[in-house]
């Protein structure tokens, strides 16, 4: 049932996602995220990019430190990702002709907002006047967790490696403007304990002259990650392009931050800082000198496994078996309405590139030192928006994109995206939004969102690909298209429905894939909790998945309980269904179905006082393969601080 993905099981990578709720100061269960961002970690799972738990952590970090509508500014509401930027020019109005917003219901009633765009944002932002910050506030967080987990079926070999997967973080944070942080893991299987570690020490939003005009915005040493311009060159993390929301097309550029994901490749180590000078100039400047997992043959590496696992002699032999360096800069120039920026990135290999060359990779070969260089804009008026960014690698071959959103009204939004990156272009750490890699690849995305009437929003996505040259498992140029259509209803304040039906088409690989999903949840004021679903696919055969949850929470928050009963039949793995699914607090999942067969499970989570929680999650899976059969049983034990 959980399956395979980037080498690692579906279950522990998208557990991963829920990491992000270590730290918080006020204990956030995964499950209790709003359904529209549950459906987005979905997609993310789904599409199989970009780093979603590290979009987890900055959730998380908005929950513990929300974001003031009333006292925030143009710059820190365009930044907020969960808000279009009409929305941010209708609250900018009302506050300006009414003053601050005290309610969610007030906010339901400003132009652009309603009960269910507000239920999404209301657990990352507050309506409380901003706090005079103290002199000295030493502000420290963490919890201590212990996990253990049993499985009825065991795997066929034999594993004497740890027989848990473990996670520990901890963070620290002086006045809001320095912190230190690390984070240890180890997957199953692994020896010992971390098998990979991260750490950062950090500074920010800090004044250098008395006039606050020369600031530091901030500086890292250690693991950190970076997000420039439009990602052609530079973008490490998570984005939210994924979604068929307009607006979240545009990538918000976020200079050096500390990186906190166990993700082990998607980051750098090293140094980096962001710094503030008058007349809106921001200056970006970053060295990193990092190890990658390496299969190396003398002086070549000869492949690059990227799924994190050392459960063997081999793969613990290739951990950090190859160096990266890796040094650039960015600077920018922003006022009200335009935002313009410059990257150059140098990078190289201690190690000569001994890949085997095939028909899909030829053309993505370098020695030696490599760079790329691009200029970017983001063009902002009454709630639209023009992007775009261009790149060169050493070779001068080009990447671009380009794109608008545009409001038309409170109501309609709407977004259109090209992007043209040629089949030689080489950038080690793009994150520009792509169907697979930045390069081989011509496309346009179009997406509208629409609210007919209040409470109910309608949001449609269609995007076509061309890709010219051979890619993994397409011989010849092929093309792509994709396309959804989604419906949101806020029928009361208890209940809610969704619809959702998408297809994807591949020439080159002579697939098709057709998705319908309908959902029905209800939240009522008694602490009960209801949700029921369906999804059916077609891919050349038929699958479905049927689930009915009840759930229910006590007044006082301590004790929470839940049980899922779960159908699901598919013939093979193209007609899979990715389904989110509680689990104890910071590791929710989001596995793959496939094959026959029900599942079972049911969530207890426990607060006797503040500083300790219990949680255990029971969990049996029958198959039409009884092979496959298992019973899981995973006891969690937490003590924040």
């Amino acid at each position: 049932m959980w399956g395979r993905f980037e080498g690692k099981t579906i279950v522990y990578g998208a557990a991963l996602l829920g990491a992000a709720f270590l730290l918080c100061s006020v204990p956030v269960k995964a499950q209790e995220l709003p359904d529209a961002i549950v459906r987005m970690i979905e997609e993310q799972c789904e599409a199989g990019g970009e780093d979603p738990e590290e979009l987890a952590e900055y959730l998380a970090g908005l929950m513990t430190r929300p974001l003031d509508l009333n006292m925030a500014d143009r710059e820190a509401l365009e930044a907020f990702p969960l808000m279009t930027p009409f929305m941010v020019a209708s609250l900018l109005e009302y506050r300006a002709e009414y003053g601050a917003v005290s309610s969610e219901a007030e906010l339901s009633l400003v132009d652009g907002f309603d009960a269910e765009k507000v239920r999404v944002l209301r657990p990352f932002v507050t309506f409380l006047p901003g706090e005079v910050k103290e002199d000295r506030r030493l502000d420290v967080s963490g919890k201590l967790v212990f996990r253990t987990k049993w499985d009825l079926k065991r795997k066929k070999e034999d594993n004497d490696g740890l027989p848990v997967p473990l996670l520990t973080k901890f963070s620290a944070e002086l006045n809001g403007q320095y912190g230190a942080g690390f984070t240890m893991e180890s997957d199953a299987g692994e020896y010992g304990f971390p098998d990979f570690y991260s750490f950062y020490v950090s500074a920010g939003d800090i004044n250098l002259s008395r006039d606050g005009r020369y600031r530091l915005v901030s500086a890292v040493a250690g693991n950190y990650s970076l997000r420039l311009g439009q990602g052609l060159v530079l973008w490490s993390g998570f984005s939210m392009s994924s979604l068929a929301s307009p607006s979240t097309f545009v990538r918000r550029q976020a200079g050096v931050r500390p990186y906190t994901s166990t993700d082990e490749n998607n980051y750098f180590h090293g140094a980096g800082l962001t710094l503030a000078f008058p007349a809106g100039i921001e200056a970006t400047v970053f060295y990193s000198d990092n190890g990658q997992d390496a299969k190396v043959e003398g002086e070549y590496f000869v492949s690059k496994p990227e799924d994190g696992l050392h459960d063997s002699d081999a793969d613990r032999a290739a951990r950090d078996a190859l160096r990266e360096q890796v040094t650039g800069a960015n600077v920018s120039w922003r006022n009200s309405w335009l935002k313009a920026g410059a990257t150059v990135a140098a990078y190289r290999y201690d190690r000569l590139d001994g890949r085997r060359t095939s028909y899909y990779n030829a053309h993505l070969r370098y020695d030696g030192w490599w760079g790329n260089a691009s200029v970017d804009f983001l063009l902002s008026f009454r709630g639209a928006r023009i992007f775009g960014e261009a790149a060169l690698d050493k070779d001068f071959d080009f990447a671009g994109i380009l794109g608008a959103v545009y409001p038309f009204s409170s109501s309609v939004e709407t977004s259109v995206v090209y992007r043209y990156y040629s089949k030689d272009y080489i950038a080690t750490h793009a994150g520009a939004y792509c169907r697979s890699n930045v390069n081989n690849e011509h496309g346009v995305s179009v997406a509208l969102r629409w609210t007919p009437v209040r409470d109910v929003t309608l949001s449609s996505s269609v995007e076509y690909t061309h890709f010219p040259y051979a890619r993994f498992g397409v011989r010849t140029p092929s093309d792509a298209l994709r396309a959804s259509l989604d419906c949101g209803w806020s029928v009361t304040q208890e209940h809610s429905l969704y619809a959702k039906i998408s297809g994807t088409y591949d020439n080159g690989r002579g697939t098709r894939q057709l998705r319908l999903r309908a959902e029905y949840s209800y939240v009522g004021n008694s602490g009960l909790e209801l949700s029921t679903r369906f999804e059916g696919t077609y891919a050349g055969s038929m699958g479905g998945l049927l689930f009915q949850e009840a759930g229910y929470r006590t007044p006082s928050g301590r004790f929470r309980c839940s049980v899922r009963a779960t159908v699901f039949w598919t013939e093979d793995w193209d007609s899979r269904v990715y389904c989110y699914e509680g689990d104890v607090p910071g590791s929710f999942s989001v596995p793959a179905y496939y094959g026959k067969g029900a599942g079972l499970y049911a969530l207890l989570t426990y607060k006797p006082v503040r500083w300790f929680n219990l949680s255990l999650k029971c969990s049996a899976s029958k198959y039409a393969d009884s092979e496959k059969d298992c019973l899981r049983f995973r006891l969690q034990l937490s003590w924040p601080f």
